[in-house]
């Protein structure tokens, strides 16, 4: 009976030495990741333009050979030659925008499967690539930041895919898309025009927050609970790839 007392008694004992360890192991992640400096808005800015680029030429790539080219250059001969007569003045305001409702509507349903491509690669590159690989696009790669969770835990799945909603333009490519399927082309070339003013005003004021905020967050990093961090030193480097 003494045995079987001793017994549980150590088995309590490992289980609060175990337990001690764990937290201990937890509060040394997210030390680790703290101790890593944020990265530079100029890093950020530039790994994001890199990533758009690389996603566009790939979705570019495969869409050409699917893709109505002559249709596409008589749309754009078409809306340079109303440009034109609007300005000499043979058409008046009512005309243009008519006929530029019209050219743009067609262009983009002539382009629906680029932006379809594009869609798909948004979500495959920024969500599925990057949490794969440690936080990391190919952009962020050649400018040596992550994007890390600020919790120190390990990225879920739901965190990039919100950020990447938001400052990638996923959810409102997939809205706009959803206008070129459904909407008249009036309600398609208003509702873009919105779609494309609310996504511009999101990375300006991401980008002033990054710059002067006091913590140097953007609203994708508020809403996925996320951080972008330099590994530009040989010990980061370390810490980023453990």
């Amino acid at each position: 009976m003494a045995k079987s007392k001793k017994v549980e008694e150590a088995s309590i004992v490992e289980e609060k030495t175990a337990s001690q360890k764990k937290k201990k192991s937890k509060v040394n992640e997210v030390k680790a990741v703290e101790q890593l400096p944020k990265a530079l808005f100029i890093q950020r800015l530039a790994a994001f333009i890199l990533d758009i680029f690389i996603v566009s030429m790939v979705a570019s790539i495969f869409s050409y050979p699917f893709l109505d080219m002559d249709s596409i250059q008589k749309l754009n001969d078409s809306s340079v030659q109303v440009s034109e007569d609007y300005i000499s003045g043979k058409l008046d305001a009512k005309e243009y925008m008519s006929e530029s409702i019209s050219i743009s509507y067609e262009m983009a349903k002539k382009q629906g499967l680029l932006s379809l491509v594009t869609i798909f690669l948004n979500v495959v590159y920024f969500v599925v690539f990057q949490i794969k690989n440690n936080g990391q696009t190919l952009g962020k790669q050649i400018l040596r930041i992550r994007v890390t969770s600020r919790n120190g835990k390990d990225l879920s799945m739901n965190q990039m895919i919100f950020r990447s909603m938001i400052i990638n333009s996923v959810l409102i490519d997939m809205v706009g898309f959803a206008i070129l399927l459904f909407a008249k082309p009036d309600v398609y070339f208003y509702g873009v025009g919105l779609l494309g003013f609310i996504q511009s005003m999101i990375l300006i004021i991401s980008g002033i927050m990054v710059m002067f905020g006091r913590e140097h967050l953007g609203i994708h990093d508020l809403v996925a609970r996320t951080d972008v961090v330099r590994c530009d030193v040989v010990r980061e480097m370390e810490i980023c790839e453990n």
